[in-house]
């Protein structure tokens, strides 16, 4: 337990530290007072040091991942540098989390796996991206998101391992894309985002190799005082994470996932147990919520996650936002919620598996999600849920909702508050073996709930659509106002040449 304490304060110091660099990083090494160069180095040798301080000699194990991902990328042909970079990078974390599973078995610690995870998403994410604008590759070939992203040259030492390394995310995320990294180093993210410009799909890519037209809007760096102040931002955000601490410091403690195992739980009714576990699996999301907004928090105060302007001119700083507690705690549905969760890891996934797979794209999704999170028999009972629940969520909501919306504003309001209460004790129900991690552990629970929801979603795939048949013309309804008003826009758009990447559809995985 000391040992936990310690790792927790030091991981807290850490972020603390990076806090304070980020300050001094996005004031005193702005990039209109400091080269490309010394950015990097600075990003680059904080991170290592911040790193050995949480965790000592474990570093090395992240620096021979790193390592090991450059030579891949510097040796290997085009062809190959994104399958094989996968399946290594893939196979040492593995490693790494059996290593901590058979000797922290059950245990909650702060180790080196959390930032070699990140950093895993970051090499297989470059080595894709790299596939895709070196492999000869037109661009009606790639989605929308592989456009964006694409990389049409390699990046050097220094660039790489400033973007494995960088003191920002080196020790909870969030994960981003190289490009939106480089453009943070050099300056530019303030005028591209600011002007909500996007590279034509006859230009190469978003990182450096704009053709000189694009160059003169996107290279622009802006001087300190023309940038959005995030300072307010970050300290909020790092406000709210304070309190997530305290409550996972101070409260959480006495709702233990252990008791989950306990005789006396057994023995308790139906609705305690239900709201033991939601009590449980509540409180422990503060332990992510702490540090990844914390993270944010340390990625903004260096003015990185500026995302443009909102309607009414405030500066949006969500770009690497990983978590929307609002859309997780009061989502109205499980599809929202679960995109608000861990939202960098769901790019990635997306860029990764999704949008690649030929067939089973969220089969294939969930399986290297699996593999990346560990091999805690939880995770696979919680990843297996998930997949099941949103085919549930979906069947109530092609059957039920037609017919709700048929009945006016005050019955869609009833039913989005049922739709949410329903879906707070289905992330209990869903997300406790992720926690409590242990296989028979999750089976006996399950069996004193008498398995009620997973009976209760075979019900409804299997007999709500004979009961309640959804209705056949609802893919052939109307577009609605809002909509025709957006296809009005999109076209009005694509005239003046002030286009957006279309709307990214839903990929639900947790």
């Amino acid at each position: 337990m000391e040992n936990v304490l310690f790792c927790m304060v030091n991981f807290i110091l850490g972020q603390l530290m990076a806090l304070f660099l980020a300050y001094l990083f996005r004031v005193h090494a702005h990039p209109t007072k400091v080269s490309d160069t010394t950015r990097h180095w600075g990003s680059m040798v904080a991170g290592l040091g911040i790193s050995y301080f949480c965790f000592g000699k474990q570093v090395v194990l992240a620096l021979v991942l790193v390592i090991g991902c450059y030579i891949l990328m510097i040796t290997l042909p085009i062809t190959l540098i994104h399958h094989v970079t996968l399946v290594s990078s893939i196979t040492f974390l593995s490693v790494m989390h059996i290593q901590r599973q058979l000797y922290e078995d059950g245990v909650f610690v702060i180790d080196v796996t959390g930032p070699m995870m990140i950093m895993v998403q970051k090499a297989t994410a470059l080595a894709y991206s790299l596939h895709d604008g070196l492999s000869g590759l037109k661009d009606e070939e790639l989605t929308p998101l592989q456009r964006e992203l694409v990389l049409r040259k390699k990046p050097s030492a220094l660039q790489y391992f400033s973007y494995m390394i960088n003191f920002h995310s080196v020790l909870a995320g969030p994960f981003f894309m190289f490009a939106d990294y480089q453009d943070f180093i050099e300056g530019t993210h303030y005028a591209k985002r600011a002007l909500n410009h996007t590279v034509p799909k006859d230009s190469l890519d978003s990182n450096r190799n704009e053709n000189p037209e694009d160059a003169k809007v996107t290279k622009r760096v802006l001087k300190p005082e023309e940038e959005p102040d995030p300072t307010n931002v970050s300290l909020s955000k790092a406000g709210f994470s304070f309190v997530c601490a305290f409550v996972t410091v101070a409260i959480l403690p006495k709702f233990p996932i252990s008791h989950l195992t306990e005789p006396y739980f057994f023995k308790s009714s139906f609705m305690y147990k239900t709201m033991y576990i939601v009590a449980v699996t509540s409180l422990t999301r503060h332990v992510y919520y702490t540090g990844w907004i914390l993270a944010d928090s340390i990625c903004n105060m260096s003015g990185m996650g500026f995302n443009g302007y909102d309607n009414h001119g405030a500066a949006k700083w969500d770009l690497v936002s990983n978590v929307n507690v609002l859309g997780i705690e009061f989502g109205p549905n499980l599809r929202e919620s679960l995109e608000a969760w861990n939202s960098g890891t769901m790019k990635w996934l997306r860029f990764m598996v999704y949008e690649r797979a030929p067939f089973q794209k969220t089969l294939f999704t969930y399986m290297l999600s699996s593999l990346w999170h560990g091999f805690y028999p939880g995770y696979y009972l919680t990843f297996i849920g998930g997949a099941f629940f949103t085919v549930v969520a979906r069947t109530v909501r092609r059957s039920v909702r037609p017919h709700i919306l048929s009945r006016g504003p005050k019955v869609k309001f009833a039913y989005d508050i049922v739709t949410s209460v329903a879906t707070r004790l289905n992330l209990a129900y869903l997300t406790f073996p992720f926690v409590l991690l242990r296989f028979w552990g999750t089976i006996e629970v399950l069996k004193s709930l008498y398995f009620y929801q997973t009976v209760i979603g075979i019900l409804v795939i299997a007999v709500l659509p004979k009961i309640l048949p959804p209705p056949r013309n609802t893919g052939k309804l109307k577009p609605s106002k809002v909509q025709s008003e957006a296809c009005a826009s999109q076209v009005e758009a694509e005239k003046t040449g002030n286009t957006q990447p279309p709307e990214k559809d839903h990929m639900k995985v947790h």
